[in-house]
């Protein structure tokens, strides 16, 4: 049997759980530079607002009705959902993490079992112990647990797929939610009279095959109750991209060699957190296509001599990069890396005559410069090209760094932002 488990309104729960005075109150979360809503409770949702609302349009209208709006804040965000799946594990010792908020997890089908009670324990300890509400969805396949996970509103918190009227639930639901039908498929079903996810349970497998792919395929099967969609197991990663839109543009090469740097420095993280080493990387650079005045974007690629997961190596190529292809004159909007070519960096294949001591030195650099920033924080150590420009205007503001005005403390992750009881 597999539950299909999600926090509601997963980051404004997470504002929640520290400010207790947030509680049935309207909260709206913003994204990266604080430029829509990506993510509110049902309170807001209430009042009209819906998620992709750009922010600086509905400002008047949050304020007037009360809303608390906060910034992205995706540190605590991530310690929240890795607190939520260590309790999952307590129950259920194959849990898949789909994304930050949903998991899936695969309980044995245990004869004379009542599923609905184990869901109902488990979302009562996730809000003793943890704060945040959850939602179950029960069934037998990946895709119904989903459905049921949508539905569980409905029921109290928990939707058991033995426990309902399927066919009666599926003629009721609309296939475009159903999970792996996206726009387009919708729109072809649609114009062939398949609304509902009965429909699509009806469908024939040979017609779904041709028209909606293997994909659809699985689905229709698993509408019918036939597993079709594997336990997905983590899978190295085929490129590692890191990037973000400036609050400000930036004009001097100074400001984003900075940035660069920085984000050359969480690339380099992501590598050697997955055991990889790069052939290959890219260094994009753009304006903004909305601004007035002059556009301008660029990239550039090249390839290492070897597959290197070396910190200063990939750093000496991206700024040599970026200089490159940087234009004086434009107002920067963003500056990309993307390394690929991976290889696994534990099992590679050196050069007959490579210095030995030498690799041995590099990698003990590395493991300390992991160490003490695991241990006391991002950025606790970080390359010297970081701080190359304080590119701070008249009212202190680096315009590269990401504008979060309303940022809530690091509650969970930050010694100094505990929260402190009088």
């Amino acid at each position: 049997m597999i539950f299909h488990v999600d926090g509601n309104s997963f980051y404004a729960s997470c504002e929640r759980l520290f400010r207790p005075d947030l509680y049935s109150k309207p909260v709206a979360v913003l994204s990266n530079n604080d430029g829509v809503i990506v993510a509110l409770d049902q309170e807001c949702k209430n009042l009209g607002f819906k998620r992709g609302d750009v922010y600086f349009k509905v400002r008047k209208d949050i304020e007037e009705k009360g809303v608390t709006v906060c910034s992205s804040n995706y540190t605590l965000y991530a310690d929240i959902s890795a607190r939520l799946n260590s309790l999952y594990n307590q129950f259920c010792p194959e849990v898949e993490i789909y994304s930050i908020d949903e998991s899936f997890l695969f309980l044995p089908d245990w004869h004379n079992t009542d599923y609905s009670e184990i869901a109902w324990n488990l979302r009562e300890t996730a809000g003793r112990e943890i704060g945040v509400p959850v939602a179950v969805g029960i069934a037998p396949t990946k895709t119904l647990a989903k459905l049921c996970n949508k539905l569980a509103k409905k029921y109290g918190g928990v939707c058991d797929w033995g426990k309902i009227d399927r066919d009666e639930t599926l003629k009721n639901y609309p296939v475009g939610d159903v999970w792996g039908i996206g726009y387009a498929k919708t729109g072809f079903l649609k114009k062939h009279g398949i609304n509902t996810a009965y429909d699509l349970k009806k469908y024939p497998l040979d017609k779904a095959k041709k028209n909606l792919s293997i994909v659809g395929v699985r689905t229709v099967q698993e509408l019918n109750g036939i597993a079709a969609i594997d336990q997905v197991h983590r899978e190295k990663r085929d490129l590692i991209i890191c990037s973000r839109s400036f609050s400000g543009g930036v004009y001097h090469l100074d400001e984003l060699v900075s940035s660069l740097t920085e984000y050359t420095q969480e690339a380099v993280k992501r590598l050697r957190d997955d055991g990889l080493a790069c052939s290959f990387i890219t260094i994009f650079l753009m304006t903004n296509p909305y601004d007035q005045g002059d556009q301008y974007s660029n990239q550039a690629t090249t390839q290492f001599p070897k597959p290197t997961a070396y910190l200063p190596d990939i750093l000496i190529m991206a700024l040599s990069l970026l200089r490159q292809i940087f234009r004086h004159g434009y107002k920067y909007r963003k500056v990309m890396i993307l390394l690929s070519g991976m290889e696994d960096g534990n099992n590679r294949q050196y050069d007959l005559f490579e210095d030995t001591t030498e690799k041995e030195k590099r990698e003990r650099l590395m493991q300390c410069y992991d160490l003490l920033n695991n241990k006391y924080g991002r950025g606790t150590i970080r390359m010297g090209a970081a701080g190359m420009a304080n590119g701070q205007g008249n009212a202190g503001i680096v315009p590269w760094k990401m504008k979060r005005d309303f940022l809530s403390p690091s509650y969970t992750t930050r010694l100094e932002d505990v929260p402190k009881v009088l």
